[in-house]
């Protein structure tokens, strides 16, 4: 009989060959990978955004071209905001310690944030541009969020 899928076993099933939620320790270290991940991921949407932009141009489409830009620049952003954001590691001379129960918020918001990550890409190439923004603005709250709570520790 299997069993049901933890969020552990959840996030380690976004990374490629990756099982560092299974220990304490190593559960503390690979929200960085899962963030490389997502990176990956974004950088994989900002080139399928380039090939609507390079249509877009060929077809002479300024407003579509103008449209698909202005999201490849907030995606480009995002890239940089989602691989410098805050590790789910208490400071070394901090007072709050992230225990276990904090380490599984963080734990979600991260699994929140590639499923939403995931969607928006699986969806670039066949949603109006209005929803990929709107899915975009979701991903931009759930790291928003995740960064607020991981502040709350330092």
């Amino acid at each position: 009989m299997d069993r049901k899928k933890n969020i552990f076993d959840k996030i380690g099933s976004l990374i490629p060959g990756y099982r560092g939620y299974a220990e304490r320790e190593g559960r503390r270290n690979c929200d960085k990978i899962l963030r490389e991940e997502i990176v990956t991921k974004l950088i994989d949407t900002e080139k399928i955004l380039y090939e609507q932009m390079s249509e877009a141009l060929k077809q002479k489409g300024k407003e579509q071209l103008l449209d698909v830009e202005e999201i490849r620049k907030e995606i480009n952003t995002f890239i940089s905001k989602v691989k410098f954001a805050p590790q789910g590691a208490t400071a070394f001379f901090t007072d709050r310690q992230i225990k276990e129960d904090g380490l599984y918020n963080i734990y979600q918001l991260d699994l929140n944030l590639a499923v939403s990550i995931d969607n928006l890409r699986e969806n670039v190439r066949t949603l109006p541009l209005l929803e990929i923004k709107k899915m975009l603005i979701t991903s931009q709250e759930i790291l928003g969020r995740r960064n607020l709570y991981i502040d709350e520790f330092k």
